[in-house]
């Protein structure tokens, strides 16, 4: 009976520790700098003048007019564009 109590409380102490060292690993710079990687990235939107879809500004045909920039979503719809500008 002895031997139960001893290993009971040695079980005890091991999953006592186990639960302190948890708590004490995670550092608050940690649990920071883990959250602000797990936003999501996101890249700028820019509406073609033609069609008005909307575009991730990297993919753009991007076209200057009267020194203005314009973003075109496809060189159709800026030759359109040009067209209906006439």
């Amino acid at each position: 009976m002895n031997l139960i109590k001893l290993l009971a409380l040695a079980l005890l102490f091991y999953v006592g520790y186990r639960i302190v060292t948890m708590f004490k690993s995670k550092k608050p710079q940690d649990v920071k700098a883990q959250r602000a990687d797990d936003t999501p990235k996101g890249e700028d939107l820019v509406q073609d003048p033609f069609c008005k879809t909307y575009i991730p500004k990297s993919q753009a045909h991007l076209k200057e007019i009267d020194g203005r920039t314009h973003y075109f979503c496809s060189s159709e719809c800026f030759e359109k564009y040009r067209i209906e500008k006439k």
